[in-house]
């Protein structure tokens, strides 16, 4: 199952199987040393408590998203599509990028710690968040950095460099926690303060990889910017769409059953033992969308589709083994989220549809259609926002995790078969955006 999909990554990358995989085995093996801070959590904690570190981790992803607002994928898009025919112009992109994600971090920050206390107490109900969200403000500003660099490590497609970066700020984090625990110092602040320090150590490294960017451009900015803003403006509006999207069960759990912080904090967990399969179906998309940016002819996207099967049906395999392993060693280990077991076999059934559908509904932006991504998006996190009041009315926790699977089901499908009837239009797309010289 393993050699099928190195085997299918090997066709596909210029870089050859070998950078793919170290793709695939520096994101499992930095989830793995953060997801053993959820197994130990789930050890140390009651599920009440449980709910301040889900609430933590949710919000502090939901404000590097914010700060993203779609200036990741439209960077990519465009050093993809330029880098082979006009590497300086792809070069412009980085430098006009970099300064506008810098505004948009220290803007979310300070946004972040002065209303802290309204977010706590009154959005989320749960006012001994204040002090972390404080916290919290420093760690955007390093670990949004952090998931930029990344992105222009993805475009470039250097993913020797990109998973060096990537393990090094999981293992920083993790060990500041790990050493508390052994010093017997362990509280839930060392744990907000690890995510605030370990980006600001790694953030040299990823400069350091990226310095042969610097240098003067001869391109007129404003002509980046108006390109970068007639793609970007709809994926702007779709990173808005997906960050509450993604989040938004955590979101509106926690005030709809705040009577209930156990119940939350079980389904909480249950979202957290699902980072394996969120790793798997992120990597699955590291790899995929800098070549599904570069798409060119029916004939290429066809032939990355079953490529992309090579690779995503094996990735799921492995994921199938991890429920198994989940199922039979959280009664064993973790009695205390036994009940979180039927919460996290649903959300499985999502997951392991991302896992596959992932690397094909990206292909909507290499047909130029961003537009349409994002009016699916907004649609979709419509439809999310009143299934999970109507769901999780009627069946608390368990009504989250079936009405995201049956969101993420139909909207799937909707992009998919828009992209089939579209699909023509591939060429027409690369076509239309080659550099002028």
């Amino acid at each position: 199952m393993i050699q099928r999909m190195l085997s299918g990554l090997r066709e596909l990358l210029p870089l050859g199987a070998r950078e793919a995989s170290v793709v695939f085995t520096g994101d499992v093996f930095s989830k793995f040393l953060t997801f053993l801070i959820t197994l130990i959590l789930m050890a140390l904690i009651t599920p009440e408590e449980y709910k301040l570190y889900g609430l933590f981790i949710t919000v502090l992803a939901t404000v590097n998203q914010l700060t993203d607002s779609g200036l990741h994928q439209s960077f990519i898009r465009f050093y993809a599509l330029y880098k082979r025919e006009d590497p300086a112009r792809a070069q412009a992109y980085y430098r006009f990028t970099v300064r506008v994600k810098i505004l948009f971090v220290l803007l979310a920050a300070i946004a972040l710690y002065f209303a802290a206390d309204f977010l706590a107490s009154t959005a989320l109900r749960t006012p001994e968040l204040a002090v972390p969200l404080r916290i919290m403000s420093l760690a955007v500003i390093g670990g949004a950095m952090i998931e930029f660099l990344l992105s222009v490590l993805q475009a470039r497609q250097e993913f020797v460099r990109f998973t060096i970066v990537r393990v090094a700020e999981a293992a920083i984090k993790t060990g500041i926690i790990y050493a508390g625990i052994f010093a017997g110092a362990f509280t839930l602040t060392l744990v907000y303060v690890s995510y605030a320090v370990a980006p600001f150590v790694v953030l040299p490294i990823a400069v350091w990889f990226l310095a042969s960017l610097h240098g003067g451009i001869a391109y007129d900015w404003r002509d980046i910017a108006r390109e970068i803003w007639h793609f970007g403006k709809w994926m702007m509006l779709t990173s808005f769409a997906t960050m509450f999207l993604m989040r938004l069960d955590v979101f509106m759990i926690s005030p709809m059953l705040a009577d209930r912080p156990d119940e939350a904090g079980l389904y909480i967990a249950a979202t957290r033992l699902c980072t394996p399969l969120i790793v798997l179906a992120g990597s699955v998309s590291t790899v995929f969308f800098p070549k599904a940016m570069e798409l060119r002819s029916l004939e290429e996207m066809r032939r990355y589709v079953r490529r992309s099967f090579s690779v995503s049906l094996p990735v799921t395999g492995i994921g199938l083994l991890y429920l198994l392993a989940v199922l039979f060693a959280t009664p064993e280990f973790f009695p205390k989220y036994t009940a979180s077991l039927p919460l996290f076999a649903v959300l499985f059934i999502g997951y392991a549809w991302t896992i596959i559908g992932n690397p094909l509904t990206m292909l909507i932006l290499s047909i130029n259609r961003a537009r349409t991504a994002t009016w699916i998006a907004l649609g979709q996190l419509a439809l999310t926002l009143g299934s999970h009041y109507l769901f999780i009315s009627f069946m608390g926790s368990m009504g989250a995790a079936v009405s995201s699977v049956l969101v993420w089901f139909a909207a799937g499908m909707v992009s998919m078969t828009y992209i089939y009837l579209h699909r023509h239009e591939v060429a027409h797309a690369a076509s239309s955006e080659r550099p002028i010289s």
